[in-house]
């Protein structure tokens, strides 16, 4: 994955400090995210309470850290970089220690098995076309690499685990535009969510499988979408003319974290699963995009 690469991985990313401590773990969980806000230049990963307090730096030496993802037990968070002159897959731990390199093939954005014990991810590598990413998945000890999608020349990628560790959700060019898709781990079962004309990316299950919350440009531009997780009952969640994108569902499925644009720079704001109570979570002139929560 190329630099060119990085245009596939911001359509679903960006369609591109410190308080009291971190709260442990909880029904609340914690919000890691991606943010500029040190003040150096650098796209780093941070962390906070759902209400916004306690931001802490996760890492603080990459140029760019991005689409982290939080591990089931929410102690780790797995994360792309371009820093070494290719996508690499690193893991780093919430509080900021153990930093380890998980891949070393081009690979970007990962998601965790709910077990803990796999990852799935986008790469290129093997004999893919250069920047047209397919899906794979490893196991956290870096054993038993699996291609779960080989389709080329159309892109799939952003992939996100189930619930259940049965399915695969996941983003694919290949009805002719960005649409969602879900299939077993051994490929079969494959059916396509969205037939809007519009792309649809972003995706993310909701906690009990139930749900899945996507953004969409459908409505003239990216907003939040909700819908049932065989691809019924599409409701629209935010209805602006900002930018709204990168959704994650809290980790009892009530709310969702997402970025928007609306207060004039990107910023992280959260709203009920209904659509209802829309609040702002950060409101500064830092680039804070690209959360997760856990």
């Amino acid at each position: 994955m190329k630099t060119a690469g990085l245009c596939i991985l911001l359509l679903i990313g960006v369609v591109a400090f410190c308080t009291s401590g971190v709260a442990a773990a909880s029904d609340e969980g914690h919000i890691v995210w991606v943010s500029d806000r040190a003040g150096d230049g650098r796209l780093n990963l941070w962390v906070m309470n759902p209400d916004g307090s306690g931001k802490k730096p996760v890492t603080k030496t990459f140029t760019q850290a991005l689409y982290p993802a939080i591990s089931p037990d929410g102690l780790s968070v797995a994360f792309s970089t371009q820093d070494s002159g290719a996508w690499r897959i690193h893991i780093i731990k919430v509080d900021g220690s153990g930093l380890r390199r998980f891949t070393y093939f081009s690979s970007a954005v990962p998601d965790w098995s709910p077990d803990g014990l796999r990852m799935v991810f986008n790469s290129d590598h093997d004999d893919e076309p250069t920047d047209t990413p397919d899906l794979w998945a490893m196991n956290l000890n870096e054993t038993n690499l699996v291609e779960l999608v080989d389709s080329p020349p159309t892109a799939d990628f952003n992939a996100q685990w189930s619930p259940d560790g049965e399915r695969i959700l996941f983003v694919s060019d290949r009805s002719g535009n960005f649409d969602l898709y879900v299939m077993n781990l051994d490929g079969s079962g494959l059916t396509q969510l969205t037939t809007d004309n519009a792309s649809d990316y972003n995706p993310q299950w909701s906690p009990d499988g139930e749900r899945i919350v996507f953004v969409s440009d459908r409505s003239g531009n990216a907003d939040l979408f909700v819908m049932a997780s065989d691809g019924a009952g599409v409701v629209q969640l935010t209805d602006h003319e900002a930018f709204d994108s990168d959704p994650a569902w809290s980790p009892n499925g009530d709310r969702i974290v997402f970025v928007s644009t609306r207060s004039g720079h990107y910023d992280l704001w959260m709203i009920r699963a209904d659509g209802s109570r829309l609040t702002q979570i950060t409101d500064d002139e830092a680039l804070d995009v690209q959360p997760d929560w856990r």
